[in-house]
């Protein structure tokens, strides 16, 4: 790995050029610090949407009152992003324990307001100013592609379903009708949105602001069921039935959502969270299945995107599967 700054950047530049992460797509992960950077590279990440960028710094151990290091790894990544022709670059600071502040302009004129990015047939909205993140998940376009690939005719759920990017894709694939829940009524609302952005008929989408724990065992008393169902829950969340985190609570997730599987349906489960590991994962989705006597057929792993290089021998930090119902 190149130990001088504009090496590193210049050098994930050059491994999405090599595995074209950027064709066919607007929005796509330039740079993953984690695995690509050294120093206080090593905290960042960029995001390109459209002509744009989004930077993520996460805190770490390491002082921050180191701050020559710190105002050149930031003033490498403003030079570097303007040499590649980005209009504008805003940064948000993740800290450790509380929650981020709004993203501060690096550089340019950023919107204000909304924009469209594509990726492949689908449309996004995106927003980079007075958010806490822009409203597309970059680590997901493996999974949004093969919905677009597996999803005709099929009747589909999607839980915890942020902008309804998801939604979005089994839409454009031909489901035949989405349902999109979220507990946050904004994002609901961003879901919506994006939803008419790609001209889908309204009548093949219902938007359910609400708590999954409340929602889908209504689901279940009116005798819904679902030919796909998606699981991509926050670590963390509150709610009107109480309060869920993935390290506690994943059996009782998988079995409400079982209870709305229709026969030889899909069940897509992912998790981004460090605190359950991919051993436990499949333990609680087997508690799961024991409880409620169905069998689950594994017909592949969720995948991260070239443009998320993980070192080989370690374990990606985003888990999942796509289940059938046997």
């Amino acid at each position: 790995m190149p130990n001088n700054l504009e090496g590193q950047l210049e050098k994930a530049w050059k491994l999405r050029e090599e595995t074209k992460s950027f064709e066919g797509t607007e929005a796509v992960r330039i740079f993953y610090g984690p695995t690509e950077g050294q120093g206080f590279l090593s905290e960042i990440a960029i995001d390109q949407y459209g002509s744009h960028a989004w930077v993520t710094e996460w805190e770490s151990s390491r002082s921050r009152s180191e701050g020559a290091g710190h105002k050149a790894a930031i003033t490498e990544v403003i030079e570097f992003l303007k040499k590649k022709k980005y209009l504008s670059a805003v940064a948000l600071f993740r800290p450790e324990k509380d929650i981020p502040a709004t993203p501060q302009i690096l550089f340019g004129n950023p919107p204000l307001e909304r924009f469209a990015v594509s990726e492949g047939p689908a449309k996004f909205w995106i927003q980079l100013q007075e958010v806490k993140h822009p409203g597309l998940f970059l680590d997901h376009a493996p999974l949004r592609k093969w919905l677009l690939s597996n999803t005709k005719g099929l009747r589909v759920l999607n839980t915890f379903a942020y902008t309804g990017s998801l939604s979005i894709a089994a839409g454009i694939g031909g489901a035949d009708h989405v349902t999109t829940l979220d507990l946050s009524k904004p994002t609901t609302e961003w879901a919506k949105e994006n939803w008419a952005l790609n001209d889908l008929a309204a009548e093949a989408s219902d938007f359910i602001y609400g708590d999954y724990f409340e929602w889908l065992p209504k689901l279940h008393r009116k005798d819904r069921k679902f030919d796909c169902v998606i699981l991509d829950p926050p670590s963390f969340s509150r709610g009107k039935k109480g309060n869920f985190s993935t390290s506690k609570d994943l059996v009782a997730l998988h079995e409400n959502a079982l209870d709305v599987l229709a026969p030889h349906g899909f069940l897509i489960t992912s998790l981004n969270s460090a605190n359950v590991s991919k051993k436990k994962y499949a333990a609680e989705i087997q508690s799961a299945c024991k409880a409620k006597g169905m069998k689950l057929e594994v017909l592949r792993e969720i995948s991260l995107p070239a443009s998320f290089p993980i070192p080989a021998g370690e374990e990606p930090y985003l888990k999942g599967w796509i289940l059938k119902r046997s």
